[in-house]
């Protein structure tokens, strides 16, 4: 028998496939949500007008978001859309949720190192914010202002201050990762931080370190909104463990 053919070297090239139309919108589609134009949450456009934007079929458009839906990368909500995943929970968030509901002393660790990294993403936030994002950091504050005037606590609109200035750091891995971590913070104690903010200092003072937060992001100054970032979240930390020792 001549085994002459397998000594023959592998070929230098393999041929060329040409790409399909909807995984050119699926990486188009990609490209824009790991550069942040599109955030974790965030509706997609609809079908019809990502074909007008594109230039292609809505057929193609359906199959590209179907890819993207395998992957993990977006939702498709019955009635409401499609929404971008957050890429950095889908494996680990489960079996942390499951910790940090049977132990606040887990709480208080994430609450320490959710310290370490916002500081750093309000320096940044500092140097590269853009006009439309320091708009919706002003739209919070005025809803947190107004919270505060009618005695109402709403927590959501807390972390939608914090998420935007860590979107405003400009580095999208960042951004998923904080998001998971917000939503492991709100998982365990969207009840138990009702019991420690409660008076009107501690509103007070969480307005108050939220505005001076503001006002050095504002400023472009990366020092101040670094310090006082991390006077903000120290004080959490320091009221999470008092409550803590005493619960």
């Amino acid at each position: 028998m001549n085994n002459q053919n397998n000594d023959l070297p592998e070929p230098l090239f393999t041929p060329i496939r040409l790409e399909r139309i909807s995984q050119k919108v699926a990486n188009q589609l990609k490209k824009a949500i790991s550069n942040g134009v599109l955030r974790v949450g965030e509706r997609l456009p609809s079908e019809r007008e990502l074909a007008e934007q594109m230039g292609v079929s809505r057929p193609s458009i359906r199959e590209a978001i179907q890819q993207l839906e395998l992957q993990g990368i977006v939702e498709i909500v019955h009635g409401g859309g499609t929404i971008v995943k957050n890429i950095t929970e889908q494996e680990i968030l489960k079996p942390i949720e499951m910790f940090l509901g049977a132990d606040r002393l887990r709480v208080l660790e994430l609450t320490e190192i959710r310290a370490l990294l916002e500081t750093w993403a309000a320096r940044q936030a500092a140097l590269h914010r853009t006009e439309e994002e320091l708009a919706r950091m002003r739209g919070y504050l005025d809803e947190m202002e107004d919270d505060f005037e009618k005695g109402r606590i709403r927590y959501e609109i807390d972390f939608k201050f914090h998420t935007e200035i860590v979107a405003a750091a400009h580095n999208t891995i960042f951004l998923h990762l904080m998001s998971s971590i917000y939503q492991w913070v709100n998982y365990s104690i969207r009840i138990h931080r009702e019991q420690v903010f409660v008076t009107k200092d501690h509103q007070q003072r969480i307005f108050d370190h939220h505005l001076k937060v503001f006002q050095a992001i504002h400023d472009q100054d990366p020092d101040a909104a670094e310090a006082c970032m991390r006077e903000h979240l120290v004080y959490v930390v320091e009221e999470f463990k008092q409550w803590s020792s005493s619960h």
